[in-house]
C-alpha cells in the first residue's frame, strides 16, 4: 500500500535554507521553492509517463568542479520535467546524492510501481508487450532479428549507469541500456530482474 504522502526537503548550496520541497502524494507531485519568485509546480500522477536518471561530472579545464544529479520526468504530452541537483567542488555532493537516491525511491513507490505492476499482469496473463525494443514473451524475450531466448538462458550485467541483457552462453548475443539515455530503462531492469529470479525458483523446485 502506497503511503498517504512523503515530503523531501533539499537545502541550497550554501547553508541549509531549504531551496526544493518535494511532495509525494498519490494523487502527484508537488514542487515548491520556498525562497524563489517561481509559483509551487503541480505534476499529476496521471501524467507521469516515463522516467531517465543518473549522474554526471562537471568538467572545468584541468579536473571534475562538480557533480549533477539528473532526474528526467517524461509526461503524457512529451514534455520532460527536471529534478535536478547540482553540487561544485564537493559543497552538498553527499547530501544531494542521498537526495537524488531518495527522489527515485519516491517516484517509483507512488508512480512507477503501477507501471512494473502492469507488466507483470501482461506476463501472467501471457501477452507479449514490448519495452524499449524487446518483446516480452511467455517463454522469453527477443530483439531486432533474432529469436526468443529462452528466459533460463537470460543473464544481465548489472552497472551504476546502464545494464545488459545477454545470452548466457553466447554473450555476444546482448543488448544495453542506459539509465540517462533511454526512458524507462530502470523499470525495464527492475522487470528483468523479477522474471529471472522467478524462473529461477521455478527450476530449483
Amino acid at each position: 500500500m502506497v503511503e498517504q504522502n512523503q515530503i523531501l526537503e533539499i537545502p541550497g548550496l550554501f547553508g541549509n535554507k531549504i531551496r526544493r520541497r518535494i511532495i509525494f502524494e498519490t494523487e502527484g507531485i508537488t514542487i515548491e521553492k520556498p525562497f524563489s519568485f517561481d509559483s509551487s509546480i503541480f505534476i499529476p500522477a496521471a501524467n507521469i509517463a516515463a522516467i531517465r536518471l543518473g549522474a554526471k561530472w562537471i568538467r572545468g579545464l584541468w579536473f571534475a568542479v562538480g557533480k549533477r544529479f539528473i532526474i528526467e520526468l517524461k509526461l503524457n504530452d512529451n514534455t520532460v520535467s527536471r529534478l535536478n541537483l547540482t553540487s561544485y567542488y564537493n559543497l552538498k555532493a553527499q547530501t544531494y546524492e542521498e537526495a537524488w537516491t531518495d527522489t527515485i525511491s519516491h517516484l517509483y513507490t507512488f508512480y512507477f510501481s503501477g507501471q512494473f505492476n502492469m507488466y507483470l499482469e501482461l506476463l501472467h496473463m501471457r501477452q507479449p508487450f514490448e519495452m524499449l525494443g524487446v518483446t516480452f514473451h511467455e517463454d522469453g524475450i527477443s530483439w531486432g532479428k533474432n529469436g526468443t531466448i529462452p528466459w533460463r538462458q537470460i543473464a544481465l550485467s548489472n552497472y551504476r549507469t546502464y545494464f545488459v541483457v545477454h545470452h548466457k552462453q553466447n554473450v555476444r548475443l546482448n543488448k544495453s541500456f542506459n539509465f540517462l539515455n533511454d526512458w524507462n530503462a530502470y523499470i525495464l531492469q527492475a522487470i528483468m530482474k523479477y522474471v529471472i529470479e522467478e524462473h529461477k525458483k521455478m527450476l530449483s523446485r
